[in-house]
């Protein structure tokens, strides 16, 4: 399935895209599954008042195996649930083409309280289509983004999906399948009368018959195409592209043709070469100049002597190669070692024919090499927390700190709100007057009141302090908003007994010797915990030590008495 996506403009307003969609003229037959031109305009009419760039997103998925009216209808609703779309505010069109049915599927940006979202969206509709694919059990279709979806799948747990998209994926990253030209492109050329994928056509199958780009240029030619260098020299060097006589663009020459660019610069430097003509032959430089007698011709001519100058050439100097130091070293070690003798591990001699064993023999000699195995796993125990990294002490003091720090400004605030309340009431003790007015006595119960909050708020981060440095399996419980004076003696115990606790949080002198102490107790705990595994589990690594030495002396004695046998 193919599938592609497009914003339309906010100021380029619904016409064209409801001609398009709604009254296409190439169709066969139009089925408007929902929507309506009046929907297309409202949506644009909204994306205005919201002052939006983009109005309108026009997603159009062309399947390659036929698919119903109501399957293409449950993908277009697949697509809203992925970017979150009202599936109420749609318009969905199918075409029919060729026998083949298309949809069209128009998606308001403005979806009444958000935006439709539009991160990484063209992964996203190549993940439905691949899926949508594996659902019908139609063949897939490899797309530039295959590694990404695979990556993706996996995560969310659809690994079966995933292994099949991934095989789609190309070994090199240039192998990605690449659209040969651009929907715009497309629809340009609609509007000059040219026919592009015709086009793409002959312009593979021109390049396919040539035997380079000599008789490619010639064949070009014939059917009023040119290929040239692209205007964009200095962003794209090497780059061409195939356009009409009268300047109407074609498209790229490695986009249409599949050629990479790597090797279309091979083939235009070979072009460019100069045609070097190979040297005739000089009869006159093979003739050697001989003296001729008597005794071996009997004319008696003598052949005229050689009278080309000989260059005068100095013998080339011998150039002896530079040697290495270290070459030299370990050549000379290598000969002081073979004077050495060498030990070598004896091994028995293996019999001269194969051991033909029993169906018996061959059960118990299985036994017993299963019976080893097992055992060798009761040796190869190790305690849980001995695989564990070590423990990195600044690394944890910095997480401890940092997590603690909004419970010591808390428990601050409140004792700094206690402490006001209680400097408060003591003066207004020290008045008559407010004694008498009653004044005194309502700042004592805002007094006591603040200090139970102080004292839940104490216990609340202490619980948080216990969590944070592993002292407690399960976190602090949360802070009560109701106090009365019978949950004071059980918080006032709670201070006591975690008074050293207490004082930490409160002091940021004393919080530091406390965590590291705590650090250290970790580290100490964790040895004591895997020397009690090691020692409660050390009779049994022994016996089972013991028994794989007594089994592989069985097997070897075994192994001796056939051996014997067949020699």
């Amino acid at each position: 399935m193919i599938i592609q996506e497009s914003r339309i403009r906010t100021k380029s307003g619904a016409d064209a895209i409801a001609r398009h969609v709604l009254h296409g003229p190439k169709n066969e037959t139009i089925r408007i599954m929902a929507g309506s031109d009046w929907l297309l305009h409202d949506a644009m009419r909204e994306a205005r008042r919201e002052k939006l760039t983009y109005g309108l997103r026009h997603i159009a998925f062309n399947p390659d195996e036929p698919m119903t009216d109501v399957q293409l209808a449950e993908f277009a609703r697949r697509i809203c649930l992925e970017f979150h779309a009202d599936p109420e505010h749609i318009t969905l069109v199918i075409h029919q083409k060729d026998g083949s049915t298309h949809g069209h599927l128009l998606l308001p940006e403005w979806q009444q309280d958000h935006i439709l979202g539009s991160r990484f969206s063209w992964i996203r509709l190549e993940k439905l289509a691949r899926l949508e694919e594996i659902r019908l059990g139609h063949a897939l279709v490899a797309g530039r983004h295959d590694r990404s979806i695979a990556k993706a799948l996996r995560q969310t747990g659809k690994v079966h999906e995933a292994e099949l998209i991934a095989a789609l994926a190309p070994a090199q990253p240039a192998d990605k399948p690449r659209a040969a030209y651009t929907s715009q492109a497309h629809r340009t050329a609609k509007r000059q009368g040219l026919d592009l994928p015709k086009l793409k056509q002959l312009v593979a199958s021109l390049w396919n018959r040539s035997d380079g780009l000599k008789s490619f240029r010639a064949a070009l030619a014939e059917h009023g195409l040119i290929l040239r260098e692209g205007d964009r020299k200095d962003t794209r060097p090497g780059a061409h592209i195939i356009e009409k006589n009268d300047g109407t663009l074609i498209g790229s020459f490695t986009r249409l043709t599949k050629v990479r660019m790597a090797e279309f610069r091979k083939l235009l430097a070979k072009e460019n070469l100069p045609e070097h003509e190979k040297p005739q032959l000089d009869i006159r430089s093979t003739r050697v100049p001989v003296r001729m007698t008597s005794e071996n011709d009997q004319t008696e001519i003598l052949a005229a002597a050689d009278t080309s100058r000989v260059p005068n050439r100095s013998p080339k100097r011998i150039r002896l190669p530079r040697r290495n130091p270290m070459l030299e070293e370990l050549k000379r070690r290598q000969m002081e070692d073979v004077d050495r003798p060498a030990v070598m591990p004896h091994t028995p001699p293996k019999p001269l024919y194969p051991l033909i064993l029993s169906a018996e023999e061959a059960r118990t000699r299985h036994w017993i090499r299963q019976a080893i195995q097992d055992q060798q796993a009761i040796l190869d125990q190790r305690a849980p927390e001995a695989d564990w990294a070590p423990l990195k002490r600044e690394e944890m003091l910095t997480k401890w700190r940092k997590a603690l720090t909004p419970y010591q400004k808390q428990l601050r605030s409140s004792f700094a709100r206690y402490h006001c309340a209680r400097k408060d009431w003591k003066q207004a003790e020290e008045s008559r007057w407010q004694r008498m007015t009653g004044h005194a006595g309502k700042l004592e119960k805002i007094c006591l009141r603040l200090l139970l909050e102080f004292l839940e708020v104490l216990r609340f981060v202490v619980q948080a302090l216990l969590h944070v440095a592993g002292l407690r399996s399960t976190p602090p419980e949360p802070l009560r908003s109701v106090l009365t004076e019978k949950d004071r003696p059980v918080l006032e115990e709670f201070r006591k007994q975690h008074d050293e606790e207490f004082t930490a949080m409160a002091d940021p002198e004393k919080l530091e010797p406390w965590l590291s102490y705590r650090v250290d107790r970790l580290v100490q705990a964790r040895t004591e915990r895997i020397r009690r595994w090691d020692k409660t589990h050390r009779e049994e690594k022994e016996r089972a030590r013991l028994e794989i030495a007594r089994l592989r002396s069985r097997l070897a004695e075994r192994g001796d008495i056939r051996s014997a046998i067949a020699y």
